[in-house]
């Protein structure tokens, strides 16, 4: 947009003197990874296009190979279009513009090809510019997109003012790769020495977050890279581990990886033991610490599943039992009932080791599902030429035939026969209903 407001016309007029920082272009073809590709048996650098046969091709490829020619370490790279591929990063220029905090954000690609010199071309995002002592920031740049480093190829223009409305700052999870030399603060940053220590947080992110957190200051100060990045990007595990990193800071122990770090910590915690003695907190070795509290975190908690589960097997034997004296006693009076005609045969499943035997053979679910449980449904099974063929549930006391299954829960080619057979003989089920039917003396006493 337009600038329109005060500010916008200052900030846009600044904008137009600023000059590209070229000087800042062989730091940061420096700071690109090198790589090599394979091509068939042999290994080609895309740096300087050096060919070799390695020794042992398949564990180059795994742990990386320095190129006999340049003597550059190299990662390997997959190639497209015959031999071409691209790569790049973000990095950020910091600068003081008269009262403004600027920080300028470019794109460097580095094209790679088979027989070719690599070639780099750059472009410049988008900038900020704040106001700190009104707390008022306007952004500069091209609009986002989807398109190569994420930036469309529009011309800078306005794009953002705090404050101007309810969408957000767009920009505002950009993070750049790398922090070029030579970056200027205003006074009022004087006291965190921000351009003494290096290192590659977002300048954006982290002068926010200075601010708010003298915990950030700290960890800037005492060149705790790795605890710096993880607590700006990642999560706020610093603030409850905090007096450990105090442990850290004091026996200048550098932390190489704050993810195992923070982890390690965690499983300090869980075995109880002390995260402001050093012994416990600097570590020798990070990894193999980790590791081994890992591992006998890993047999508590698989013995304790174990535990668990033979308690669940405790319960679930105890559930049962009950269950089978539950079920004899609430359908013994039908026992003694069977319908027949011609091959088939119907009668009461009898137990739940026949309700298990009646699932397993036919498929289904009556014994999973614990139909056994059931008050009010009398399970009967069906058979034809003494082979279970149906399984019928019969509701009780409306005797209405619920449903009547087969293999894999289908229908049989006698299930109208089996319907009508058990219809044919609910009189002699609604007597034995009626004949066990509490009287109110009974249920009263219940």
């Amino acid at each position: 947009m337009k600038p329109r407001t005060k500010l916008q016309v200052e900030v846009w007029n600044l904008h137009k003197e600023l000059s590209n920082p070229k000087e800042q272009e062989p730091h940061v073809i420096s700071k690109h990874e090198f790589y090599y590709t394979t091509h068939y048996k042999n290994l080609v650098c895309m740096e300087c296009n050096h060919s070799w046969r390695p020794e042992q091709v398949w564990q180059e490829q795994v742990i990386g190979v320095k190129c006999p020619s340049c003597n550059k370490k190299l990662k390997k790279i997959s190639t497209e279009n015959g031999g071409m591929a691209s790569r790049y990063i973000t990095y950020s220029v910091v600068q003081v513009v008269e009262r403004f905090q600027v920080v300028r954000y470019f794109s460097c690609w580095k094209h790679m090809y088979k027989n070719k010199i690599p070639q780099y071309s750059f472009n410049s995002l988008f900038e900020e510019w704040k106001d700190w002592d009104k707390n008022k920031k306007v952004i500069v740049g091209r609009t986002k997109g989807w398109t190569g480093d994420g930036f469309n190829s529009t011309d800078y223009e306005i794009r953002y003012v705090n404050n101007s409305g309810w969408r957000g700052d767009p920009y505002a999870a950009f993070v750049s790769d790398y922090n070029c030399p030579g970056a200027e603060f205003l006074p009022i940053f004087k006291m965190y020495g921000l351009a003494k220590h290096k290192h590659d947080c977002d300048y954006r992110i982290l002068i926010d977050r200075i601010e708010k957190s003298p915990k950030i200051e700290t960890l800037l100060k005492s060149r705790q890279n790795e605890l710096l990045e993880f607590s700006l990007y990642k999560d706020s595990r610093h603030n409850t581990y905090w007096d450990s990193i105090k442990i850290v800071i004091r026996n200048k122990y550098k932390i190489k990886d704050a993810g195992i770090w923070y982890d390690y910590l965690d499983l300090l915690r869980y075995f109880k033991k002390d995260l402001r003695n050093a012994v416990y907190v600097c570590p020798k070795n990070l990894k193999l610490e980790h590791d081994r509290l890992m591992k006998k975190k890993r047999e508590i908690l698989r013995l304790e599943e174990q535990e668990r589960n033979r308690l669940q097997i405790i319960k679930r034997q105890q559930k049962l039992e009950k269950a089978i004296v539950d079920y004899v006693e609430r359908w013994k009076n039908f026992f003694e009932l069977e319908f027949k005609k011609r091959n088939i045969s119907i009668s009461v499943l009898k137990s739940i080791d026949e309700f298990k035997e009646e699932g397993d053979e036919l498929k289904h679910c009556v014994y999973t599902n614990e139909y056994y449980l059931k008050k009010e449904s009398l399970i009967l099974s069906a058979k034809v030429d003494g082979k279970r063929a149906e399984t019928i549930e019969l509701k009780l006391p409306e005797l209405k035939i619920e449903q009547s299954r087969g293999l894999k829960n289908k229908a049989t080619k006698h299930h109208d026969q089996i319907i009508d057979l058990v219809n044919k003989n609910l009189e002699k089920i609604r007597k034995i209903v009626i004949k066990t039917k509490p009287t109110s003396k009974e249920k009263s006493a219940a």
